[in-house]
């Protein structure tokens, strides 16, 4: 039996990188999909993928900081569906500038996009869950969470706000069939990494000898949405090749 036989995943930032690779590793593994990226046109290779696994695929393009707009999404992926099981909060931006240089626009860009976006989205799918008595949120923070990186103050305030978010939702969702944990990437070959400072780069190349790739983060992903996981909430479970 399939891990995610009958169950549904809303899926952001699922137009590329780790996103993409959850989609598609959810897809075989069951799940129906809806896709969601802020470029429509990105979302054309996840949904054709998923639909020749023979799962259902909805492209939903839309921003996560607007919070109408992931409503509305949400609320045509469950009309589709029928119901959303799994909720993948992994939208986000990386572009490194120094603090000295950082103007407030891209501190408030940073913030809305990882912080707002994931309210945004837990906000659109909790009520259902919790009429369903089930659920399973995961959101993409990363090892800067954890670290702090230099070049990335906004990026390292972002990500460990969603995961002291996630450990606070947990414990207020306890009892509810919900349970909310976070992914902490280290290195991965994405797009958001060619954002990334060099330096921050060499300083964090993992020492298990390579820079990961989406799958790490999907399988990590794909447990934590599992039954087997159904004990395990308000965690972070770093995969980042031993780069802590």
């Amino acid at each position: 039996m399939m891990r995610l036989e009958n169950r549904n995943a809303l899926i952001t930032g699922a137009g590329s990188g780790i996103g993409q690779a959850m989609a598609g590793l959810f897809a075989r593994e069951g799940a129906g999909i809806a896709a969601n990226d802020v470029e429509a046109d990105r979302l054309t290779a996840t949904v054709e993928s998923v639909s020749a696994l023979g799962r259902k695929a909805l492209a939903l393009p839309f921003d996560v900081t607007d919070l109408k707009a992931v409503q509305a999404g949400t609320d045509r992926a469950i009309g589709e569906f029928g119901h959303i099981d799994i909720l993948c909060a992994n939208a986000g931006i990386a572009p490194t500038v120094d603090f000295v240089d950082m103007t407030p626009e891209a501190w408030d860009r940073m913030i809305k996009v990882h912080l707002y976006g994931v309210y945004n989205c837990c906000k659109a799918v909790v009520d259902h869950m919790i009429e369903r008595g089930h659920g399973r949120i995961i959101i993409t923070s990363s090892m800067s969470a954890i670290n702090g990186d230099i070049h990335l103050t906004h990026y390292s305030a972002a990500k460990a706000g969603q995961v002291g978010f996630a450990r606070a939702l947990a414990r207020e969702l306890c009892g509810t069939g919900i349970t909310v944990n976070v992914i902490a990437p280290g290195l991965t070959k994405t797009n958001i990494l060619g954002e990334v400072d060099d330096e921050v780069i060499r300083k964090y190349e993992p020492p298990i000898g390579r820079i990961g790739q989406p799958d790490d983060q999907a399988y990590a992903a794909l447990y934590l949405a599992s039954e087997e996981a159904s004990f395990v909430t308000g965690h972070t479970l770093q995969v980042n090749g031993g780069a802590f």
